[in-house]
C-alpha cells in the first residue's frame, strides 16, 4: 500500500488564467510562480483558475490558508467555456470605459479607439487568447508600454471595472 503526500505536487508549467467569479476581471501569467508573486491575488473577491487548454485548477492552500499552487481538476478541458468567459470579462471593461472615459484619457485614446482596440477573443485557441491578457510582469516591448503591460491602458482599465492590486 502506498501512502500519499500530505500535499500534492505542484505542476510547474501550467500557465494559469484567473477570472473573477463575476466575470469582471482577468489575468493570465506564464507561470504558478509569476501568479504567486502577485500577492493581492484574490483580495477582492472570488476567483476560479484554469489553465491555456481550458482546465480547471484548483487552488492549494499552506496551512495557513495562504494560496501557494494550482492543481489540476478532474474536470474536462472546456476552451470555449473560458474563451466565454474571457469575452465577459471584455464586454465589461468595455461598458466601464464607455460609463468612465477618463479611464483611457490619460493614455491619449478616445472610448472608440479604447474599444475598438479591446482584445477579440473567440477568433483562435484559448491559449492566444488569454496572450492578449495582462499578467504579474511587464513583457518586453522595446521600452513602450502594451496594452498588456503594467500601467499600460487595458491593465489599468481591467483593475478600474474589476478590482486593484
Amino acid at each position: 500500500m502506498t501512502t500519499s503526500p500530505d500535499r500534492p505536487a505542484s505542476v510547474p508549467d501550467v500557465q494559469p488564467i484567473v477570472i473573477a467569479s463575476d466575470n469582471s476581471f482577468a489575468h493570465a501569467y506564464d507561470s504558478v510562480a509569476d501568479m504567486l508573486v502577485d500577492k493581492n491575488i484574490g483580495a477582492k473577491g472570488g476567483l476560479e483558475f484554469f489553465d491555456r487548454a481550458g482546465r480547471r485548477l484548483a487552488p492549494v492552500f499552506s496551512h495557513a490558508w495562504e494560496l501557494e499552487g494550482l492543481e489540476p481538476t478532474l474536470d474536462d478541458p472546456d476552451p470555449e467555456l473560458v474563451q466565454a468567459r474571457l469575452q465577459a470579462v471584455v464586454q465589461h471593461v468595455g461598458d466601464y470605459i464607455r460609463r468612465h472615459p477618463d479611464v483611457v484619457a490619460g493614455s491619449g485614446l478616445s472610448v472608440e479607439a479604447a474599444i475598438a482596440a479591446l482584445p477579440k477573443i473567440g477568433a483562435g485557441t484559448l491559449a492566444e487568447d488569454a496572450a492578449q491578457f495582462p499578467g504579474a510582469r511587464p513583457a518586453a516591448s522595446g521600452g513602450s508600454i502594451r496594452l498588456m503591460d503594467p500601467g499600460g491602458w487595458f491593465h489599468n482599465a481591467l483593475h478600474a471595472a474589476g478590482w486593484t492590486h
